[in-house]
């Protein structure tokens, strides 16, 4: 993913390959129309499509680079992956071009004509320079994690090649084999739509929010399951996001622990799980109790339910002054209730009372006393 501290070194190697691109794409050209290959000249015009993508890449690089606002608040990651999309749509559609050129000029073998070894220079040329341009951004798109620069960088591949077809061509025709570029032009191509399925299948992929492979999961429920205090994985999700991964977490713990035990416990899972993944850029985790149940507690009254309904109860036997506290417990279906009492107002009569009194409420598991000294 393209982040702003990344952006710079995504532009650099993006302008670099654009002016590879301009000046192969001229020489191409120029090389092709003087020494009479028509391939040379195609593979010329294949280096200049080659600028439309980078400044694609530019203006995407660009806005995915940015920082999360109200419209976008898990940021922008997910422009690269439609840009991933697009580059992979255009490279399928360079393999159609070369598919479809290639068969015409096939029908018109008598418009062939063998070019002259300037042209085998510039194709190698050409390969030389595009095998590097690759080999470079492939580089900074892995170090980045950024999976648009690593489509482009399969696109610098596509028009080596592209060239490398270039070079079988001229030279079968300089021997005598006109077609012989004309075949391998369509084993190319079925390469570059290839590749193109690749990434488009793998950023849409991403767009649906696929799951990460089992390996993946299997790691990190380990790692979870190893962190002192957690007695259970209840829940992993994950999806993909521009690069980097987003969980979320259901653990389970132990039913008793207080609500900021539970929260400083989430914090520290959550950064043990981006220190020890660096690809998780975020992770969101829901502390449950150890016996929960799913779904097992939405039927269960509030806090403040409860409360009204042990003060009626009670009210003829304890004063509300009484009370210093309540603790709830929404366990497996039913409530336990821990209730402190000042200390005067403590008795084991009157505990038993109140105990026996709150029995009518279905909901309640357990109740317990204690007093606060």
């Amino acid at each position: 993913m393209i982040d702003s501290s990344n952006h710079r070194e995504a532009v650099r190697v993006t302008l670099i390959g654009s002016a590879l691109d301009l000046s192969l794409g001229i020489l191409k050209i120029l090389v092709g129309l003087s020494s009479g290959s028509f391939a040379l000249v195609t593979d010329g015009i294949h280096s200049f499509s080659d600028l439309v993508t980078d400044a694609f890449v530019l203006l995407i690089a660009r806005i995915s680079s940015e920082k999360p606002d109200a419209e976008h608040p898990y940021g922008h990651a997910r422009f690269e992956t439609l840009g991933t999309i697009i580059i992979g749509i255009g490279l399928f559609c360079v393999a159609v071009l070369i598919c479809y050129d290639s068969f015409a000029r096939l029908e018109e073998p008598e418009s062939l004509q063998a070019p002259g070894w300037i042209a085998s220079g510039t194709a190698i040329l050409s390969i030389i320079g595009k095998e590097w341009i690759y080999r470079y951004t492939r580089d900074v798109a892995l170090k980045l994690k950024s999976s648009m620069l690593l489509a482009n960088a399969w696109h610098s591949r596509t028009d080596a090649i592209s060239s490398i077809v270039v070079l079988i061509g001229i030279s079968g025709a300089q021997f005598g084999y006109l077609w012989m570029d004309l075949l391998a032009a369509i084993g190319v191509a079925a390469i570059i739509a290839r590749i193109a399925w690749s990434l488009v299948f793998g950023s849409v992929r991403e767009l649906v929010d696929t799951a990460l492979p089992d390996a993946d999961i299997k790691a990190m429920r380990s790692h979870i399951l190893a962190v002192p205090g957690v007695m259970g994985v209840h829940e992993l999700r994950s999806r993909q996001h521009g690069g980097s991964t987003l969980l979320d977490v259901h653990v389970q713990v132990n039913n008793k622990i207080s609500v900021s035990e539970g929260h400083h416990l989430g914090d520290h899972l959550a950064i043990s799980l981006k220190q020890h993944f660096p690809e998780v850029s975020d992770v969101v985790i829901h502390i449950d109790p150890e016996l929960d149940m799913e779904d097992s507690n939405d039927r269960l009254p509030l806090r403040h339910e409860v409360i009204a309904c042990l003060l009626q109860c009670w009210q003829d036997d304890l004063s509300a002054q009484a009370i210093e506290g309540f603790n709830l417990h929404y366990l497996q279906g039913n409530i336990q209730v821990d209730v402190y009492l000042n200390k005067n107002n403590i008795n084991n009569d009157l505990i038993n009372k109140l105990k026996q009194s709150a029995e009518v409420f279905p909901w309640l598991e357990g109740i317990r006393f204690f007093g606060r000294f």
